[in-house]
Formats: C-alpha cells, structure tokens, sequence
C-alpha cells in the first residue's frame, strides 16, 4: 500500500487533489482512499488530506501517520521541516518552491523533488490555487499514476474550459519538476514549526499565509472605506484624521477582498517570495 499525505492552506485545493488522486488511481484499476482533515478552518489556514493506493482493497480507515510520499502545495509551508515528520526511511517530499531539490533545507532520509506551482498556477489559471498544478510533478516523479489518467480524472471535476486549464497546469507541471534527489540537507533543524494548528481565532498572527501581500496607495484612495468594511480578518483599521485605510499585516491573510472591492483600485496585491 501506498500511503501519501498533502499539506496546503484552505484555498489551494488539497482535499480536492486527494480525490483527483484518488479517481484516478480508481481509472487505473487500482483501489483507492481519499481522507480530508480539517474543521473550522478559515480560507488560508493549514489543512492536511489523505489517500491510500492499493492493488487490493483499502480496509484501514485511519488518518495515515506515515506517509510515503508527503505533497506540500504552500511554498511557505515547504520550508518546515515538519512536512517530513513521520515520513517513512527513504520516502519522497514533493514541494512547491522556485528551488531546486538541491537547495531545500529540510534534512533527513528521504527523496526530494520541486516544482514551481505557484508560478504555473498564476500563469495558467490567473489564481494562486496549486492542487492541478502540482499533480503532473506527482505523476511523473513518483510513476505510480500516468498523467493521462490525472487529466481523466480532473475532467469529472472541471468540465469544459475550466478542465481545460487545469489539465495545462498538470502538463506544465510533468514537464518543469526537478528531481527527485537524495536529501542534501541530512539532518533536520532543531526547530520546528507546528503546521498543523488552524481554526477561526487561534492563530493571532497569520502573516504567513500570505501568497499575495495588499500594498494600498493612499493618493488613489478616495476615503470610501469598502476595504475597511469587506475585511473578513478585521485587518484593516480605520485613520479617522486621515481618512485612509491602515492594514495591521500580522492579520493579513493576503485574501485579496479589499482589492476587489475598491472601486479605484488603490490597492495591489503584490507576490510574496517564499
């Protein structure tokens, strides 16, 4: 049996690329198990999902605990060490970062292997969302789905253009991954980070799930106060003397609603680099 285990964040479809996994193995013959955790977890918040491969029927239904294979779709999140805990001896990390295999700083015996997702999703989708854009890296450096039955699968749950899309984002994928390498880093840093913990409330500062960073021009502002009031995360406070927006960045998310909802376009979302 083969067991995998996908870190992302509320947004980037993680459980949506279990179950893309998951069909896909079933187009093959194969029995398979797609498992989502997560509760009340906001749009940004770290989440984990599952799935089992097997070429005979899947009976367990735990969550896994370790994995073979560790899918990381967040570029910041592959930067902890904590997505390899409980990874099998000699198992592969597959993560979104511009860098190559060789320059992550995650140690351990394990394979690694890099893809750029984000900047394949930006490019073919218009939206930070990794999932399909990292499943043609999972195809082929692993070479236990073929692609073809990925893209099979991402057309029963994105018809017409919209799969269209997706499946040049899994192309794009197959095509640009590097590795998989023995880890170069061979022992893990001494501290780690929990990415485990989400939920509505918990976290007072989620800085670190920003892929796009708001970045306001107070000339362009007209006082209108959308931003202030569409905020879902209460990040944005009010200058009454100035009247102009300030954002309290270690609420920020990087969601993006007060981009779209000022009507002048006084705010830019701007790319934050992992």
């Amino acid at each position: 049996m083969i067991e995998i285990r996908l870190h992302g964040r509320g947004g980037q479809g993680a459980v949506t690329a279990s179950r893309i996994i998951a069909t896909a193995a079933y187009e093959e013959g194969q029995y398979s198990q797609a498992i989502p955790m997560y509760g009340t977890e906001r749009r940004g918040a770290p989440l984990t999902a599952f799935v089992r491969l097997d070429n005979q029927r899947v009976r367990e239904r735990s969550l896994v605990h370790n994995p073979d294979i560790s899918i990381v779709l967040d570029p910041l999140i592959a930067k902890q060490q904590a997505v390899v805990d409980d990874l099998k001896l000699g198992g592969l990390v597959l993560l979104n970062t511009a860098y190559g295999p060789e320059e992550v700083k995650i140690g351990g015996n394990f394979k690694v292997a890099t893809v750029d997702a984000t900047t394949i999703a930006l490019e073919t989708l218009g939206r930070p969302i990794t999932n399909t854009a990292i499943l043609g890296a999972f195809a082929k450096v692993t070479g236990l789905l073929k692609v073809e039955s990925i893209e099979k699968a991402i057309k029963k749950y994105f018809p017409g253009r919209l799969g269209d899309m997706n499946i040049a984002a899994v192309r794009r994928s197959y095509e640009e991954v590097k590795g998989p390498i023995q880890a170069v880093v061979k022992d893990a840093p001494a501290e780690k980070v929990d990415i485990h913990v989400g939920g509505y409330g918990v976290l007072k500062d989620v800085s670190s799930w920003r892929v796009f960073t708001p970045e306001v021009d107070v000339d362009k502002c007209i006082g209108c106060k959308s931003c202030w009031i569409f905020c879902p995360e209460t990040a944005i406070q009010w200058d009454e003397e100035k009247k102009k927006p300030m954002i309290e960045y270690r609420k920020c998310k990087g969601c993006g609603l007060c981009a779209n909802e000022c009507p002048v376009e006084a705010i830019e979302m701007v790319r934050v680099e992992a």
